[in-house]
Order: structure tokens, then C-alpha cells, then sequence
């Protein structure tokens, strides 16, 4: 999750509104799509209504949902619980209205604090996927079902430094008994347990005879005790030393997969987190898929991440609560099922232009899981197109395998009109989010620089905030004068733009000037500092009057300082008259001042002599 602030300024009684679009690629892990929906008002709400609809074209195999504060999935309608489900064969529309006795069933004064989870899977893809297209762009989903898992040969890679002491190392302990259990007979696995030094069970991969599961099992009871720092470099370098010993590796026969469980930063040997990703790197050789599980929130999760990315696997973070050992397990079985191995995808090159598509190649393929490549096709608004030549070859568990899409399965939508359509979106965003990565992985400072720009111009060309982008506003300034009295520019609602700020300059715009009315002028209450310069004064006029310019209306030209694609705005001149003459008046008031006082002390003077006792 991200935290995102928006600062504005709005004047007496002034009114904003902010409309938040939010896009996000839902994840097929398991079979399964899932969308969270946060609810917490904060307060009881008169008239609360949830209102959600899917529409997948591929059709529904199932759906349901849970309500907030309940683990229950429901998959029809309950008016008991305030939920209408409306169904066709390829839509699904849950709508959630709880009463204010429901809300208080949760906090009398809060209502609600809890989501709405929405699960659902869709009948099965022929195995070379299908493909959608809308204007120039494309997107192509592969989910092949029933396909022959391949071995697997499998290092749990468990911190066990004194920060793990606790529930942490009990949950760990308790979900890593579990998959020890749900390992198939062609797999082969190891442990190590990592933290300034390193304890390894076995010096090569153990087969999962019960024999050796049951040696594990004793192992992880009576070694997982929390004590030391934590030595990442050490743990993974060492680890990957013990994942290849398999000779089955040297064939490529088996899927190398490591799980790196740490809930901490590096304290002990090397600690450079680039260093750490390099060596990992350089080591690893594309041979094996790293995948990292942080735990809780006192870690360094772009470090993990970044080792995940670069070697072929994912990050995910695990939350220290009552269910950690669900969680731990249910990430086992998204990665517990490979079926395919060295995955590449190709298109023709006549329909599509290659150089603009996203990913192609996947170091591994998991049960319930699903690769998309998206990418633009030569055919303007794909009119006449029917095959884009997709293939896809890959190593499955009996050897290599081929797909392809079949004929009809190219499904043209409408055109999106001015705004991107979703093909599009989902293209910009994926090929954002393999640039950035691609920035992790390249040593040369040429090669990452012109990465960096490219996903920059995308990420300003498409509107997504990124690592290299922040939000910013622009405000029109195109404003009639209105009454005599009103004759300042007031600076309009600002609308969004895709324009590109510094994440390190943050823009609030300057406070709102008021003209003098009946009443010297007030500055707005504190609740914002300006920056130190706000305005700079810059001829833009032939005309000059006591140093100030005038346009033709005798106002005077004003230049923001702040460097955020601003025009000049006018002033009133009888509002600089009364800047210019500021000094005199101070001057004119101090020597009142001063008079004042000598006046006072004089006639004090005389009276203490007056009273002067004789």
C-alpha cells in the first residue's frame, strides 16, 4: 500500500472536489481473482451502498464474497446480511447496503472498519489463451489448464535472528511443518537457517522419502530458536550453493526454487543492500527463482524485493497477526505446483511491432497463476485483424511443449475514443513496471539512465505516479475581472495535468491576496507557510511607473517564482500605491511615537518636582 497526500489552499467558504481513478491489475493466484474493498467511514453513515460489477467475457466458473469482520464466503444473495447478488453468464454485481443497526454491530460510533473481499474464477482458457484488442493494442492472457506439475527442487531460506523470537518464530515454524507434508515424491528440498552465521540440514537436496520429512520435522522443532543478527548476503550466497548441488539441475529437469523467509534488515557481514543484490545476482546466474517473504513491517522490503525481481521469482510481505501461518501457506501453494519452464512468447512480426511489446519470456509457469503480454498491432483500431501469430513454447514436465491461439479466439472491442483504452492502460503499465525493474537490473549507469527516461516519458505520457513521477497541478488563470473591488485574480480550482514535478520539490501553491476593502487587508489564518519568495517582479512591458510594470489596464505584472509552469497574473496598481508607500508610514508613526513618549516623560518629570517632599 502507498500513502499519498494532496495539499491545497482554498479560500473563505471555498469548495473542492477530488475524483480519485484507481487502476490496478488483479492477480490470478490459485485459480483465483481477488478485490479488496476498504470500508471504514470512521462514523455511522445514514445511507452506506456497495456497488460492484465484473464483466469477463470468458465467463464465470465461480464467484463469492466476504463481508467486513467475517471470514465466510457467501456466493448468493442475503438480505440478512444486506447483500443483493445479481448474475448473468458474463457479469456479476454484488451490492452491499448495511442498515445502521448492522453498522453499530461493529462500533457504535465508528461503523464499519473492515473490507468486502471479492473471489472468483472463470471457465477454462483453451491452452494457447485468448487475445483482446482494442484500437492499436493488444493483450494476451495464458492460463493452460491440466497440465503435469513439474519436480521441483526446493531451500527454505529461514531467518531465525532475535527479532523472529516470539509468535514469528512459532508461526514460521508451524507453517513450514505443514508444506513439508505437501511435498510431491518427485521433489527434492533442503533448509537453511540463517542468522550471522549459518545452519544448513543437509549438505545436498533430500528426497521426500518419509524418512528424511520426518528428520526435517525434527530439525525445524528443535532448531528454529531466535537469537543473533542478521547475515542476508551470507544466508542466500550460501543457500545457493546448496539448492545446485541436485545433479538433476545440471540437466535442467527440475525447477530451483528458493523461499527466503526475513523479517529484518542486514546487521551482520555485508550489509551494502547493492552489493547483496549483485552478488546474489552474480551467483545465481538466471539458474534459480528467488522468492521472498518479509514479515511484518520493520524490514527492509525493497531490498527483498529487489533480490526477487532480479532473480526470477516475487516479493510478498507477510503480516505478523493471527493468521501468519495461513498466509505463510497459502503463498507456499501458489509457488507449490510448476508446470512449465523457460516460457517464451512470440507474435508476427507483420501484425505486431515487437519492440514495443512487454515481457516474453518466464522463467517459470505455476498452477493457478496466468502470464499476459500486451503490446500494439500495426492494424490501426485492429480493423481486419484476425491472428496476431501468437505462440508460446515452453518445457513442460514430459519435455518441450508449443501453444498457440486458436482461430476466433482475437475478440476486437470498440474503440476507446480520446481517453486510453484498457488494453492500452494495461500495456503502459506493464511495460512501466518491467522498465523500472529493468533499472534494478543493469550495472551500466548509460544503460540505466536512458531506462529511467524512457519510463518516465511513459509513466508523464499515460498519467501513472511512479518512483520517477510525482502528482502536480496546474491552474488556469484564464479569468474575467469582475467587480472594481474584486480586481485581484483569485487562483481557480486546479485541475491535473500530466505534468512531471521533482518527487523532491512538493507544490502548494501560494495563499490567496485579498484587495483592501472598507478594511486593511488580513493575511489568511497560519495554517500554511509560503515559500520564501513567492513572487519575483520581471519586465515584460515597455511602460514602466516607479519601478513597477503596468500592463495596459494600469494593473501591474506579476511572476511566480516557483517554477511550476505558471503565467503572469495582474495586481491592482492602488494595492502596489500601498506597498510602496509602506516605508513612509512606518517612519511617519515612529516619530509620533517618539514624540509621544518625550511628551509623557517631560510632564512626569515636572510632576515628581512638583511633589518633591520639602
Amino acid at each position: 500500500m502507498e500513502l499519498f497526500t494532496i495539499s491545497v489552499n482554498l479560500a473563505p467558504r471555498g469548495t473542492a472536489v477530488f475524483t480519485l481513478v484507481y487502476n490496478e491489475l488483479l492477480e490470478r493466484r490459485r485459480g483465483t481473482y481477488r478485490q479488496r474493498l476498504v470500508i471504514q467511514p470512521g462514523s455511522i453513515v445514514a445511507n452506506m451502498s456497495v456497488h460492484v460489477s465484473f464483466a469477463e467475457r470468458q465467463g464465470f466458473k465461480s464467484f463469492a464474497y466476504k463481508l467486513p469482520g467475517s471470514d465466510t464466503e457467501l456466493t448468493s444473495s442475503s438480505p440478512r446480511d444486506g447483500t443483493e447478488v445479481r448474475a448473468r453468464p458474463d457479469s456479476r454485481e454484488l451490492i452491499f447496503c448495511p442498515t445502521v443497526e448492522m453498522q453499530r454491530g461493529f462500533d457504535v460510533q465508528g461503523g464499519i472498519h473492515g473490507e468486502v473481499v471479492v473471489l472468483y474464477s472463470l471457465q477454462d482458457e483453451p491452452q494457447g489463451g485468448s487475445v483482446i484488442v482494442e484500437d492499436d493494442y493488444f493483450a494476451h492472457f495464458f492460463a493452460p489448464p491440466g497440465l503435469d506439475p513439474l519436480p521441483k527442487n526446493i531451500l527454505f531460506v529461514i531467518d531465525i535472528s532475535g527479532s523472529m523470537s516470539g509468535a514469528k518464530i512459532k508461526q514460521a515454524q508451524q507453517a513450514l511443518l505443514k508444506i513439508l507434508d505437501d511435498l510431491r515424491d518427485r521433489d527434492t528440498f533442503n533448509i537453511l537457517l540463517f542468522n550471522s552465521g549459518v545452519e544448513v540440514w543437509a549438505e545436498s537436496p533430500r528426497s521426500t522419502l518419509s524418512v528424511e520429512i520426518e528428520k526435517a520435522k525434527r530439525f525445524v522443532k528443535y532448531e528454529l530458536v531466535a537469537n543473533g543478527a542478521t547475515n542476508i548476503h551470507l544466508a542466500l550466497t550460501r543457500g545457493l550453493e546448496v539448492l545446485l548441488k541436485n545433479s538433476e539441475q545440471n540437466s535442467r529437469k527440475t525447477a530451483d526454487i528458493i523461499v527466503f523467509l526475513t523479517d529484518g534488515e542486514p546487521t551482520s557481514g555485508i550489509v551494502d543492500t547493492n552489493q547483496i543484490v549483485r552478488d546474489v545476482t552474480t551467483k545465481n546466474g538466471g539458474r534459480s527463482s528467488i522468492f521472498s517473504l518479509g514479515f511484518g513491517f520493520d524490514l527492509n522490503f525493497d531490498l527483498i524485493t529487489q533480490v526477487s525481481d532480479v532473480n526470477r521469482g516475487f516479493a510478498r510481505r507477510v503480516y505478523a497477526d493471527n493468521d501468519a501461518e495461513e498466509q505463510l501457506t497459502t503463498f507456499y501453494e501458489e509457488i507449490s505446483t510448476p508446470t512449465l519452464r523457460d516460457v517464451v512468447a512470440t507474435y508476427s512480426s507483420d501484425v505486431v511491432d515487437t519492440p514495443l511489446l512487454t515481457d516474453t519470456t518466464f522463467p517459470l509457469f505455476f498452477q493457478g497463476r496466468e502470464i499476459i503480454v500486451a503490446g500494439r498491432t500495426k492494424m490501426a483500431g485492429g480493423t481486419g485483424l484476425v491472428s496476431l501469430g501468437a505462440a508460446l513454447h515452453a518445457t513442460g514436465a514430459e519435455g518441450a511443449v508449443d501453444f498457440a491461439v486458436p482461430a476466433g479466439k482475437v475478440e476486437v472491442l470498440s474503440q476507446a475514443g480520446e481517453e486510453d483504452g484498457v488494453t492500452e492502460r494495461l500495456w503502459a503499465y506493464m511495460k512501466i513496471k518491467s522498465l523500472l525493474k529493468k533499472m534494478d537490473m543493469t550495472s551500466s549507469v548509460a544503460e540505466k539512465t536512458r531506462t529511467r527516461e524512457q519510463a518516465l516519458r511513459m509513466a508523464l505520457t499515460h498519467g501513472f505516479v511512479t518512483p520517477l513521477t510525482s502528482f502536480s497541478l496546474v491552474v488556469d488563470i484564464n479569468q474575467s475581472h469582475h467587480a472594481q473591488d474584486d480586481r485581484w485574480s483569485a487562483w481557480t480550482t486546479p485541475r491535473p495535468q500530466r505534468a512531471y514535478s521533482p518527487p523532491s520539490r512538493a507544490y502548494s501553491p501560494p495563499p490567496r491576496a485579498y484587495p483592501p476593502r472598507s478594511r486593511p487587508y488580513q493575511p489568511p489564518p497560519r495554517a500554511y507557510s509560503p515559500p520564501p519568495r513567492v513572487f519575483d517582479y520581471k519586465v515584460n512591458n515597455a511602460r514602466r511607473d516607479n519601478g513597477y510594470d503596468h500592463a495596459d489596464d494600469g494593473s501591474v505584472l506579476l511572476q511566480p517564482s516557483l517554477d511550476v509552469g505558471y503565467t503572469p497574473r495582474s495586481a491592482p496598481a492602488d494595492f502596489v500605491v500601498i506597498l510602496e508607500s509602506m516605508p513612509s508610514i512606518v517612519w511617519l508613526l515612529g516619530g509620533v511615537t517618539m514624540a509621544i513618549l518625550l511628551i509623557v516623560l517631560a510632564i512626569t518629570g515636572i510632576v515628581c518636582c512638583l511633589h518633591k517632599p520639602k
